[in-house]
């Protein structure tokens, strides 16, 4: 099962250390809801900045969405 396929048109943030342009247009084509690809540094882990991104994603997360 994808990421996608178990997001059910549901709100998603998906961190990954090897997401791609690929990756954004593959969950773009599939993906009616909402979703955030972030690549993490696998060098360093997720940091301050890292989760400051993900809550302002969240903050702007249309309320209406299911997920």
């Amino acid at each position: 099962m994808t990421i996608v396929e178990w997001a059910a048109r549901r709100s998603f943030i998906w961190v990954d250390d090897e997401i791609s342009d690929n990756d954004r247009e593959w969950v773009s084509d599939r993906h009616f809801g909402q979703a955030l690809l972030h690549r993490g540094d696998p060098r360093i882990g997720l940091r301050h900045s890292d989760f400051a991104v993900f809550a302002k994603w969240l903050a702007a997360a249309d309320p209406a969405d299911p997920g």
